[in-house]
């Protein structure tokens, strides 16, 4: 009995250490990326396990929050607003494969690149994805599990599948508090 519980207990203490350690090198990477940046305002933090490629076009703005293990495509462009809350595991890809190649199938090595702009305060919920193209207006809600495919009005609170459009803010209050930069992460900025 003894054995078995200190053999759980040294699984827990290495399954503690490996995620700790995990974490630091996935800081020291993204950290270490953000000098090859476009551009990167103040208070930006990133959690742990991103995956960002061609950093060089991305834009990120100021009071700005990226989830746990978010993959960021950046070849054709992305830009994101200040305020901007993204949540975990959402993915950002604003460069797709040819699949109209003359050359090879499934697609080709060029990609078809277009921009991506995300707004200021848009709250991005866990397990998004958004295609190349794609502008979202400030203060759009976008939930949990949604795949952008086509544009998001400011303000507007979308979800699931056929990207639902099931309520709006109240642009007028939007409006006050976005030119007041009152966002979440400057004014909440330990959370």
């Amino acid at each position: 009995m003894k054995s078995k519980v200190l053999k759980y207990i040294s699984k827990k203490i290495a399954a503690l250490y490996w995620g700790y350690l995990k974490k630091e090198i996935d800081d020291f990477v993204i950290n270490s990326q953000k000098k090859y940046f476009k551009n990167i305002g103040d208070n930006v933090i990133f959690k742990a396990g991103g995956t960002i490629y061609h950093p060089e076009n991305l834009s990120i703005g100021s009071h700005v929050r990226i989830g746990d293990n978010c993959f960021i495509m950046a070849i054709g462009g992305v830009e994101i607003g200040e305020g901007t809350i993204i949540s975990r595991n959402v993915c950002i890809h604003s460069g797709n494969h040819d699949y109209k190649s003359k050359i090879s199938v499934p697609y080709d090595d060029k990609y078809i690149t277009k921009k991506i702009k995300i707004g200021k305060a848009v709250w991005i919920g866990q397990n998004v994805n958004i295609l190349p193209g794609i502008k979202i207006g400030d203060g759009a809600i976008i939930g949990m599990g949604t795949t952008i495919s086509k544009n998001v009005e400011a303000g507007d609170i979308v979800v699931g599948n056929g990207q639902r459009i099931i309520g709006k803010r109240d642009l007028n209050n939007l409006e006050t508090l976005l030119n007041n930069e009152l966002f979440f992460s400057k004014e909440f900025p330990n959370l």
